[in-house]
């Protein structure tokens, strides 16, 4: 497959035309990591968001406590699935390390191409920030439930904060 194909055939592509996937295939470059590469460590500078093609991607993190005590699981990467898109959006470092538990491939969007598309096309723009959000949302909303599941007893419900 090309990618355009894989492109248009990732979740990313939800929202967008075939226009808008040509202007993400003609920054995007394909990379490849044996099992067990790190494709980005926690507390990198971010750099890039990428689309998983082929292969699995655990995404883990280490607890903030100043001590080495292992890495937590977040998610399991599916073909198709975004990653590193909250660098794009915060313009912060790595909040978890990425690596590939089989032979990865993956189509890699550099954040400076991304940055000159959105300035040069704010409709463009508007489209694709919208797409990430609304992956972010679904991400949130699923770690909503799962932490209310783990951290509740059945017959007590507790009230919580979002703030």
């Amino acid at each position: 497959m090309t990618l355009f194909e894989n492109i248009k055939s990732s979740i990313l592509a939800d929202g967008l035309s075939d226009v808008d996937i040509n202007k993400l295939a003609s920054i995007a470059g394909e990379l490849q990591y044996f099992k067990d590469a790190i494709i980005f460590q926690q507390d990198d500078e971010e750099d890039c968001i990428y689309i998983l093609i082929e292969g699995k991607i655990a995404i883990e993190r280490s607890p903030q406590t100043g001590r080495h005590v292992g890495r937590a699981l977040i998610q399991n990467v599916r073909r198709g699935q975004l990653i590193g898109e909250m660098g794009f959006v915060e313009r912060r470092k790595r909040s978890a390390t990425a690596t590939a538990k089989s032979f990865v491939r993956l189509a890699a969007f550099p954040f400076t191409g991304l940055q000159a598309l959105i300035e040069s096309d704010a409709d463009f723009g508007v489209r694709f920030l919208r797409i990430v959000a609304e992956i972010l949302s679904r991400r949130l909303r699923r770690m909503n439930e799962q932490w209310i599941r783990a951290t509740m007893d059945d017959a007590e419900r507790q009230e919580f904060d979002y703030y």
